[in-house]
């Protein structure tokens, strides 16, 4: 192509056609300007296609590690709901005659209320994202700043079940040693149906007549209400996160 340009020009400079030789350098110039314009184009159109595969890509693995996390928490949730009913249902018991209530049953009740589980949530994908600066790879704007503030949230949101545990943990338990059988507590719970029993009967009536228990019980449950608020609110965060995420991922790849 190059070489057919020059003969054209030396055949137009040969014949003393300098009119038509300048139009025909200018068309020349317009014509190779376009060939580079559309060379950058497809250029352009390629990394952009690159850009889009890579950002569906993030999408996608952000879905699977935020699903798994919904699911998580979402069972931790109602752990730590079963944990305030009985909570509950034992604080109503302080100063009631409590002779007709099986202490199996009340060792199933205190079980349940001294458990705090810790949710362990799966971040190590956005971490990644954050620290290798692939989140730019995502146009949304508003969902990327989702993602950047995904680890306060998480922060917020179970921060005050170290409360729960250490009040379990610092106060509830050194009060009760030797007055409420652990061993029969951690027996009550079906997947320990093999541990030992305890070698001596838990003194419920001692228990419930103890206002530094009562005290102690009542602490643990107030803050175990507003924790599992904050919990709550974590989910909410999470399932919206989902939503623009899900927004997001082109279903036609």
């Amino acid at each position: 192509m190059i070489s057919l340009f020059r003969k054209i020009r030396q055949k137009l400079l040969s014949q003393n056609r300098v009119t038509r030789y300048l139009v025909y350098a200018i068309g020349e110039i317009f014509l190779v300007t376009i060939g580079i314009l559309i060379a950058l184009q497809v250029n352009n159109w390629n990394e952009e296609r690159k850009i889009r595969i890579a950002e569906q890509r993030i999408l996608q693995n952000l879905r699977t590690e935020l699903v798994l996390n919904i699911k998580n928490l979402e069972t931790d949730i109602s752990y730590h709901e079963l944990a305030h009913a009985c909570s509950f249902e034992l604080l109503n018991l302080f100063g009631t005659d409590i002779s007709t209530i099986p202490s199996t049953k009340l060792d199933t009740l205190l079980f349940n209320a001294e458990t705090a589980y810790t949710f362990e949530v799966r971040n190590g994908y956005i971490k990644s994202l954050i620290a290798s600066g692939s989140l730019d790879y995502i146009r949304n704007e508003e969902l990327k700043s989702m993602l950047t503030s995904f680890e306060g949230e998480v922060v917020d949101g179970l921060e005050e079940f170290d409360v729960v545990k250490n009040l379990i943990i610092n106060r509830l338990w050194p009060a009760i040693d030797g007055k409420i059988s652990s061993s029969n507590r951690i027996l009550s719970d079906g997947k320990y149906e093999d541990f030992p029993k305890g070698s001596y009967s838990s003194d419920y009536h001692w228990f419930f007549e103890n206002r530094v228990v009562e005290d102690i019980m009542s602490n643990i449950d107030s803050w175990r209400i507003d924790a599992l608020d904050d919990e709550k609110k974590l989910l909410k965060f999470f399932n919206e996160l989902l939503q623009a995420i899900e927004k997001e991922i082109d279903t036609s790849t």
